[in-house]
């Protein structure tokens, strides 16, 4: 179960969420980012291997649109041992000048293992930006792909493409 946990944690430490694989398309951010907290690990207990797992996190835009911007969001995700399907998940955007709502509408995540410890861990889905302002307007009402990509202990990289 212990093996399996750090699986589940490295897997959804992805923050998000078919499709997995590098973004494509324009970049509308990149951020860098950390897992703020404890991550839940909670097992479902209907069979081995089921697991609901949740997190916060909080990032800063290194690159696109969002660049010098934070965010801080939440995600929920069930796990079937080692590929995660995203339930819920939403986030804040925000820079002196803009402020964005978004909200996950689908997700998918994995996680591979080598020698008994997650090697590569990703997620890939879309959002839809449910309020934009200021600079950040143009997204309002959008729907845009998303990945996230696990970079170290508690470190991911999350990005958002057209």
């Amino acid at each position: 179960m212990r093996s399996f946990r750090r699986v589940c944690a490295a897997g959804l430490t992805l923050g998000l969420l078919a499709g997995l694989g590098p973004a494509r398309g324009d970049t509308i951010a990149r951020y860098d980012c950390t897992i703020v907290g404890t991550m839940g690990l909670e097992p479902i207990g209907d069979r081995p291997g089921h697991m609901l797992v949740s997190f916060q996190y909080s990032c800063v835009g290194i690159d696109g649109l969002m660049k010098g911007a934070t965010y801080t969001a939440n995600v929920a995700s069930e796990w079937e041992n080692q590929k995660g399907t995203y339930l819920y998940g939403a986030g804040i955007h925000r820079s002196p000048d803009g402020y964005a709502v978004a909200v996950l509408t689908e997700g998918k995540g994995s996680v591979q293992m080598k020698d008994g410890t997650p090697a590569i861990s990703e997620a890939a889905g879309k959002v839809v930006f449910r309020l934009a302002s200021g600079r950040f307007a143009a997204l309002a009402g959008r729907t845009v792909n998303f990945t996230a990509r696990l970079v170290g202990p508690g470190h991911l990289v999350y990005e958002l493409t057209d």
